[in-house]
């Protein structure tokens, strides 16, 4: 997001509690975070950094400044993403100078579990012992990994990795983003697969699970688990794949997702009520135009990227019930969580008109 569209919005909504931002992206982007933080403050916001990516960025300079080296209040990391913590295992830093302990207390204990799995904590602290003690060196050995990768993947002539002034695009090149060299994203226009084709062959013939792809490009991740051995057979894989000099393909790109609509009742209102089930495509397996207009009792989220398309109480509209009918049919493996099924019938839970007039409309409220 550009620079100056955070600051008009922090501008705007000077009585916001926090401003929230994802640093660094899946993809390695980074916010120059000082002067977004700065303003923020100058607001009164706490500003929360989502830096699950991102958790080992403390101990190498060619990473740093870190959200909380940065002034945010509250940074959160998936430690077992990056780091040797178990799955699921997360940290949340504080650096609020207005935290208020108890508060944070009560909150986090309303939400965790009464039985926490202590292997998984020990877990936490194992990779904080480790990223302590070896983390620089095992960083400086990622990062020039990740740079022979880079040179290696770009001299098969059939894929590129892509830079930061290609990921960027033209509002946001002077806004002194910074990419993570340890994400590469690779394009996949030029090897003659299209990219289901390509991570089926990554993984029957090479045994390499890809976890992100677009509709051109997919993204490799090194951490401090990578070793020279698994670069050098990945490297091996995409040029046994280049030297089969396939014809590029004309590549299809996903629709894009819909924008958000109107918000009729509140989520939680219409998410309790029971509803009805109406299917997505008609008896001519057409798109249902009887759709339009309806409201959502539930949250439909296609996986990836896993980004809702309707909340409960959102109101549908035909482009909404065209993208979902998309995601369905597409030949890219996309889950669609939320849809319901009625025999082999895709269909949507949506408020009856009775529910509807026992429910106060958000502008009533």
């Amino acid at each position: 997001m550009p620079k100056q569209t955070l600051f008009k919005a922090i501008e705007e909504h000077g009585d916001a509690q926090a401003l929230i931002l994802t640093n660094c992206t899946y993809d390695g982007l980074r916010y120059d975070l000082p002067p977004i933080i700065q303003a923020a403050h100058a607001k009164g916001m706490k500003v929360i950094i989502d830096e699950a990516w991102y958790g080992f960025a403390r101990f190498h300079p060619a990473f740093r400044p870190t959200a909380l080296e940065a002034g945010a209040d509250y940074a959160t990391q998936s430690t077992h993403k990056v780091m040797s913590a178990f799955s699921q295992s997360s940290m949340i830093h504080v650096n609020d100078p207005d935290f208020n302990e108890h508060l944070f207390r009560e909150i986090f204990n309303m939400h965790t579990s009464t039985s926490p799995q202590y292997s998984m904590i020990a877990s936490l602290d194992v990779a904080r012992k480790q990223i302590v003690l070896e983390g620089y060196k095992l960083l400086s050995r990622t990062l020039e990994l990740a740079k022979e990768l880079r040179a290696q993947i770009n001299s098969t002539g059939a894929f590129r990795v892509l830079e930061l002034s290609d990921l960027l695009p033209d509002e946001i090149k002077q806004d002194n983003v910074q990419l993570d060299p340890t994400k590469v994203t690779v394009d996949i226009s030029r090897c003659g697969f299209t990219i289901e084709e390509l991570i089926h062959e990554l993984f029957e013939r090479f045994n390499i699970q890809v976890e992100k792809s677009t509709f051109n490009t997919l993204t490799l991740l090194l951490t401090i688990g990578t070793t020279r051995s698994k670069v050098s057979r990945l490297y091996d894989a995409m040029m046994r794949i280049a030297r089969e000099n396939r014809a590029p393909q004309r590549l299809y790109q996903t629709a894009e997702i819909p924008r958000f609509t109107e918000l009729k009742y509140l989520p939680r209102d219409a998410f309790y009520c029971g509803g009805e089930l109406m299917p997505l495509l008609d008896e001519q397996d057409k798109v249902n135009s009887n759709l339009n207009g309806r409201v959502s009792a539930d949250q439909i989220t296609p996986y990836p990227p896993g980004i809702p398309v309707l909340v409960p109480g959102q109101m549908i509209t035909q482009g909404i019930t065209q993208y979902l009918i998309s995601m369905l049919r597409s030949q890219k493996r996309i889950e669609v969580h939320g849809i319901v099924y009625d025999g082999y019938l895709p269909c949507l839970r949506l408020l009856t008109t009775a529910e509807e007039k026992s429910l106060t409309k958000l502008d009533k409220l």
